[in-house]
């Protein structure tokens, strides 16, 4: 009984370790107090001033532009490359693999810097292209170990199977391939737009003049004198994330019920 009650406690210790500081966001984002002070007292006031705040929903609305195009790239390129890599005998898909994981060993910092001296030396000026360019690299290495965890679960004897009964390569992709995968292929398209969402180095070296993300605003917004209007934005964020995980969740468990039923 001890242990099991220190289990507990150990674990509440570490819940509200990790919790505490964004229930106390959120709950600060229905603060009337302009800086966060005590007593308490409700209002939307900050959520009125966040719809009128042009330049945050503009922000807003393309960190989200960028994150989804990101998403695309990266399930798509993951999903053929994993393909590949499985179905291949080539003596060089170790290196390959390892190659395409190798960006989470470089510091974003390294990464931005490195594709803004590309683009100097090129004398381009910083567009969107490269922008979503250094989203992908950092991003796809993460898509890539999910729907590599998700492959090395398969029996993909099924295709030979598949193949054997006369379908084709892509009538056996589509009908079987594709829906083993797809559960996999959302979280890691999930996790790719998360990632990239929130990507603020990248994004501060390569945005074009007169652009901005989310979390630059964020950033420039406490650097220059911090309001509650993030607490806002925040909130919505988490409140938007925690729908779609919630989503997800859903979509996966029906496509597992759909396979196995």
């Amino acid at each position: 009984m001890i242990k099991k009650g220190f289990g507990w406690l150990y674990t509440g210790i570490i819940f509200i370790f990790l919790y505490a500081p964004i229930a106390v966001l959120m709950l600060m984002s229905f603060n009337k107090s302009q800086y966060n002070s005590l007593p308490f007292q409700f209002s939307t006031r900050w959520y009125k001033d966040l719809a009128n705040d042009q330049t945050l929903i503009d922000a807003s609305l393309t960190s989200i532009y960028i994150a989804a195009v990101t998403a695309i790239f990266c399930v798509i390129l993951a999903t053929m490359l994993m393909l590949w890599i499985v179905q291949t005998k080539s003596k060089w898909k170790k290196w390959i693999d390892s190659l395409v994981i190798l960006p989470l060993t470089i510091p974003w910092l390294i990464l931005g810097l490195a594709l803004l001296l590309l683009l100097n030396f090129l004398k381009l000026d910083k567009n969107y292209f490269v922008l979503l360019i250094g989203h992908i690299i950092v991003s796809l290495p993460y898509t890539v170990m999910v729907i590599k965890a998700r492959l090395q679960s398969l029996d993909l004897t099924i295709n030979e199977a598949s193949a054997s009964l006369g379908a084709n390569e892509w009538t056996t992709f589509r009908k079987i391939t594709l829906p083993l995968l797809f559960p996999a292929m959302l979280a890691g398209g999930f996790l790719a737009f998360v990632i990239s969402f929130d990507n603020f180095i990248l994004s501060y070296f390569l945005i074009p003049s007169g652009h901005s993300t989310l979390p630059i605003e964020i950033y420039s917004s406490i650097k220059f004198g911090f309001t509650p209007v993030i607490n806002a934005v925040s909130t919505i964020i988490l409140a938007g994330t925690t729908i779609v995980i919630l989503f997800i969740i859903m979509v996966m468990k029906a496509s597992l019920k759909y396979l196995f039923k």
